[in-house]
């Protein structure tokens, strides 16, 4: 009889170590965020000579959060991030003092990221620019003209706005984005797992977000695909040739398109993937202050 019993209690041990392990694994996983508080932003750019100023505006039942960093009288550069991310991605270029004397930040939360509605994900693209149309309309009072920079998913947002905006955006950057519909790497299994209602309430909910968004996004991209030819303005694509989550050719996809542009400027990388902010930082410098005219 005793060797049943000590088999029963190992097996009853296994299984509470496995749901403790389990349920560590999805508190450590919902702590996970990638997001500062009004109060950290303060704390991390306290040595800034101007304070970071942390906005927010409703529009559409949904809450936008937005920071400016630097002089107001400067040039606006709006920085829009990918997934899963939040205005805190381009710290470094918050912190620059170079930068910061010839341009202002103004990081933005994207629908879902940060503190706008952190969780709740908007997987159109035409809506997403909708939402942020309120910084195009702040920013470009008196005539006044914006620049605009993202990286990855946020690509596809901002050309939106510009298309939306022709006549008042001076120059957009593109890191890394993404445009043409179907031409970027979806993991398998894992995103479907995100997408299971039995398994994503497993997953952080900055993940759950990021995957709404990518397995809706060859949709949200094609209803976009009618309005390149209203951007206007100077565009440079900054994009690493060995990106294996969006490929190349989303890239070459876009400068096929941008005909209207002012000016346009494809600078291929060789070599790099899709980690250009964290590997180049010096080449997103130099052509943010190609841009303000630097």
């Amino acid at each position: 009889m005793l060797v049943p019993i000590r088999k029963s209690w190992i097996l009853r041990i296994g299984v509470l170590i496995l749901c403790l392990l389990l349920a560590g694994g999805w508190w450590l996983a919902h702590r996970v965020e990638f997001r500062n508080s009004d109060e950290e932003l303060q704390a991390v750019f306290a040595d800034l000579k101007v304070a970071p100023r942390v906005h927010r505006y409703t529009l559409e039942d949904r809450t936008i959060r937005f920071a400016e960093f630097g002089s107001d009288s400067l040039p606006v550069i709006i920085m829009v991030h990918g997934a899963p991310s939040s205005l805190s991605f381009f710290r470094r270029f918050y912190k620059d003092t170079t930068l910061l004397k010839k341009m202002m930040f103004v990081g933005v939360d994207r629908p879902g990221y940060g503190y706008s509605d952190f969780g709740i994900a908007v997987t159109s693209i035409r809506k997403q620019a909708r939402l942020l149309q309120p910084m195009i309309d702040r920013y470009t009072t008196g005539n006044r003209k914006v620049i605009l920079a993202a990286s990855s998913y946020g690509g596809p947002v901002v050309a939106k706005l510009a298309m939306n905006n022709p006549e008042k955006i001076a120059g957009i950057l593109f890191i890394s984005s993404s445009f043409a519909p179907g031409e970027e790497y979806t993991i398998p299994v894992v995103s479907y797992l995100l997408d299971s209602k039995w398994s994503r309430w497993f997953f952080p909910p900055i993940l759950r977000v990021a995957n709404d968004e990518k397995l809706s996004h060859k949709k949200a991209l094609q209803e976009i695909q009618d309005g390149w030819e209203n951007i206007r303005s100077k565009v440079i694509l900054l994009h690493g040739k060995s990106d294996g989550l969006i490929y190349y050719s989303n890239a070459e996809y876009a400068r096929e398109r941008l005909i209207n542009a002012a000016s346009l400027k494809l600078v291929p990388l060789e070599g790099l993937g899709h980690s250009i902010l964290y590997d180049r930082p010096d080449l997103v410098e130099k052509y943010l202050l190609e841009l303000t005219g630097h």
